[in-house]
């Protein structure tokens, strides 16, 4: 029994450290301070703010804006991108349609409204979820949508 519950935690915590070298958590001084600015330029209000790093020139702050909903700035040396996180309950019906016909095997796992140089799209990430009692992601794949709920394409996921 012992050793069950020993190699239970072992698989956990090797689980929990595959998943969080996706993306690093990072202290805001560690973020380029252009990317800071404009934050702050541009969410004064925001409240239980988190960066990360994405990549080397890639930097996501995560937040609470002041209606209480989850928003968040991707900034890149190319400009930046804002998402408006929807809960699954106000998820449009023709997003929800096309995972279910398109992708059967795959759940919604975040959906949120992208807006990148003025142009609002919606961008669904969806996966597979596999394991008994570690539910792992798999196959994990994100789909664009227009904001009346048309399918535009697929992104790679990194």
């Amino acid at each position: 029994m012992k050793k069950i519950l020993v190699l239970a935690v072992a698989v956990l915590m090797s689980q929990t450290l595959m998943f969080a070298q996706k993306a690093k958590t990072v202290s805001e001084k560690d973020v380029p301070g252009r990317y800071v600015k404009d934050f702050q330029k541009q969410a004064p209000d925001a409240k239980s703010v988190t960066w990360q790093m994405i990549d080397s020139t890639q930097y996501e702050a995560s937040f609470t804006n002041n209606n209480g909903t989850k928003q968040s700035f991707i900034f890149t040396p190319r400009g930046s991108e804002t998402r408006y996180y929807v809960e699954s309950k106000w998820y449009p019906r023709a997003i929800k349609d096309t995972v279910a016909n398109h992708y059967p095997k795959h759940k919604i796992t975040d959906l949120y409204a992208r807006n990148v140089k003025n142009k609002m799209t919606y961008q669904t990430r969806i996966a597979k979820k596999k394991g008994f009692i570690i539910k792992k992601e798999k196959d994990v794949r994100l789909l664009n949508f227009e904001t009346s709920g048309k399918y535009i394409d697929e992104e790679e996921v990194k």
